[in-house]
């Protein structure tokens, strides 16, 4: 059984490289007919990658709505990428005619900062094999809900459609395109090659990183290591990166839209703004947060044209259009799906299908509930908020710097204080970013800022503004994060020429911020992502029975169930293992059952007979038995309407009983 996992392990890994390669091979066509004269060749292999994650993942957009979902098309649609681009690719890596991308080289670097890259390799391959753990909600409540769950349902049923159950379904999902391919490829027996993808990301963001040394007048190679090694050292980015998360697609994208304003403010060639276009668009149909980036492309392209001199006013034009253009399918589905372009937000403005005013008030309100007040002492204090989150474990009082919500202000009090729904060290941005910031920050006052440094601060400044007022979830503060890494290493290259002892404080600052990021990592493959279930020395079925309580109940209903039932979940909104129809019955998510109208157990499976329900699952955790419908279901079982067939805790599944099925 062990070699058994093992393989399955090397074919999910060969399966993402052909994936990987394909991609790359598809971005290298756009690149060498779009990417100006004179780019490095690190350079141009990073602008392919994130050019060919846009074009793989539309693609697969694409024959979702034809209804074309099948294995068969998507190998078919590998191949053509190959067949684009390959030939492309082999042409690059040949190619004579690459700038030099750095002053400074490999021999350059101390002993200390090439212990840097090397760790930076273990963290970056040791985040890959971790990614062979499958997902559990511990670790992956969004992968489970909804990052992988829809992607899901949309191969079960072999096209993109209405999800109506869920408002997370009509969320921009560029990424999950990549991990519908991946679950596709594997059939659904697998979501490491979906994981991988996001990985990727991770991957995407360090070499966009590394890359932005080329844009600065001194073309420095530490800047760019720096400020990825400062990025992969978050316990957060690396957490991240086993997951099957959307946040560090949306850096990366962001990144790169950055990296090549910042690039035509060095080399004026208008192509450098449509690259940023695609990019922006890209952020934008990754995230909602990613429009910013569309207003962050013209703001910056209007600025760097100025600054440059160069009247490149149509490209700017031509690459906001194709922004706009990248992004817009998602909106247009919403808008004809749902009435809404951006839904579930914007209802006062739009209104919404399934959804209500209350309902949207309601996650407003849950969204800002995370964090810290919104006053300007708390403002002030975040910096030391956030660096001391793992070790404050979301404690309010007498640890929390700046205005913590009081008792009976928060409507879910565990949630105050707290930047994500669990304390545990992964969660966290480590020692770095309070330790390195300040002196990155006084390095502004000796030496003026060039246009590839202050454009990323400008939009970090931005992006922490809309973090701190709106959601105060720390995976959304990645993008500033990823911003705050080109302040980094530009403030950290200044000292390390500054003189021996402030190289030597800063690189000992590195080190020891990059030696806590080793800990936690192997801290979490030793615990929330066991290596030996990555390596395949303990399978996926021992492990998940073990430790995912929603993995054994799908396990009962995909045994027990007839292929054709229809579940209704209350309470469980984790429904990515279920083999099964099934939609989220609970009130508040969708308008699916009419729970004003309801008197009594009889309207409730009149309801459930309208909508097709065969079976029940039930976590009363989520769901108390005081409820309308725990009385309710508690009712039909005693009188026989509803049968129980499983229980392990405080899961149940039900049947509804034939005689009330009719």
């Amino acid at each position: 059984m062990v070699d058994m996992e093992l393989v399955q392990r090397l074919l999910d890994f060969f399966l993402f490289f052909l994936c990987a390669l394909a991609t790359l091979s598809v971005g290298a066509t756009l690149v060498r007919r779009l990417l100006p004269f004179g780019t490095s060749k690190i350079e141009t292999l990073t602008l392919a990658l994130g050019a060919g994650t846009v074009v793989v993942a539309y693609g697969v957009f694409l024959f979702g709505l034809l209804g074309w979902l099948h294995r068969t098309v998507f190998y078919l649609w590998l191949g053509f990428c190959y067949a684009c681009g390959f030939v492309e690719l082999f042409w690059l890596r040949k190619r004579n005619q690459y700038a030099e991308p750095f002053t400074d080289s490999w021999s350059d670097l101390t002993l200390i900062e090439k212990v840097w890259v090397w760790a930076l390799v273990f963290l970056n391959l040791l985040a890959m094999v971790l990614c062979f753990v499958p997902p559990t909600l511990q670790n992956e409540w969004d992968s489970l809900s909804y990052h992988l769950a829809v992607p899901k349902l949309y191969w079960m049923e072999g096209r993109i459609h209405y999800i109506p159950f869920t408002h997370h379904a009509q969320f921009p999902m560029t990424a999950q395109m990549l991990y519908l391919l991946g679950l596709g490829l594997t059939n659904l027996k697998s979501a490491a090659v979906a994981k991988l993808f996001h990985w990727l990301f991770f991957v995407l963001c360090q070499l966009t990183l590394l890359c932005w040394g080329t844009a600065v007048k001194q073309r420095s190679f530490r800047l760019g290591l720096i400020a990825a090694v400062f990025f992969a050292s978050l316990p957060i980015a690396f957490f991240e990166a086993t997951t099957a998360y959307v946040d560090l697609a949306l850096t990366a994208y962001g990144l790169l839209c950055l990296f090549s304003i910042a690039r035509f403010h060095s080399q004026p060639d208008g192509r450098w703004l449509v690259f940023a276009g695609m990019f922006a668009g890209a952020a934008a149909g990754t995230k909602y947060t990613g429009l910013l980036l569309i207003g962050l492309l013209v703001f910056l392209g209007v600025w760097a044209i100025r600054r440059v001199g160069e009247p490149r006013w149509g490209h700017l034009a031509l690459g906001t259009f194709i922004a706009l253009l990248v992004a817009s399918p998602w909106y247009v589905k919403n808008w004809v799906w749902t009435g809404n372009p951006v839904f579930p937000f914007a209802y006062g403005v739009f209104g919404g299908r399934n959804w209500t005013k209350e309902m949207a008030q309601t996650y407003t309100i849950s969204n800002r509930e995370f964090g810290g007040s919104r006053d300007i002492l708390t403002f002030l204090a975040m910096p030391f908020n956030l660096a001391l989150n793992e070790i404050r474990f979301g404690q309010c009082a007498r640890k929390w710097l700046g205005s913590c919500k009081q008792q009976g202000e928060c409507g879910m009090q565990w949630k105050c204080g707290k930047f994500d729904n669990q304390d545990l060290p992964t969660l966290g941005i480590g020692v770095l970013p309070l330790a390195l910031a300040p002196a990155a920050i006084f390095a502004i006052a000796l030496e003026s800022l060039p246009f590839a440094i202050s454009a990323p601060i400008l939009a970090m400044l931005g992006w922490f503004a809309w973090w701190f007022m709106e959601a105060q979830y720390l995976r959304y503060l990645l993008p500033a994060l990823g911003c705050l890494a080109v302040l980094i290493g530009w403030g950290a290259s200044r000292w390390l020429r500054m003189g021996v002892l402030t190289a030597t404080i800063t690189r000992v600052t590195i080190s020891v911020g990059l030696v806590y990021a080793l800990v936690v990592a192997l801290w979490q493959s030793a615990t929330l992502t066991p290596l030996l279930v990555a390596v395949g020395l303990v399978t996926n079925e021992d492990f998940l029975r073990t430790v995912e309580p929603t993995y054994r109940v799908a396990e009962f209903a995909n045994r027990a169930l007839p292929r054709k039932a229809v579940i209704a979940t209350y309470g469980f909104p984790l429904g990515y293992y279920f083999e099964r129809k099934y939609f989220w019955a609970d009130e508040g998510h969708n308008l699916l059952i009419r729970y004003k109208d309801l008197r009594g157990v009889e309207d409730l499976l009149a309801e459930w007979r309208r909508l097709g329900v065969t079976h029940v699952v039930i976590d009363w955790r989520f769901a108390p038995k005081e409820s309308d419908i725990g009385r309710w279901i508690s009712e039909g079982v005693r009188r026989g309407m509803i049968e129980q067939l499983w229980q392990e805790g405080t899961k149940e599944v039900f049947a509804v009983a034939r005689g009330n099925q009719k």
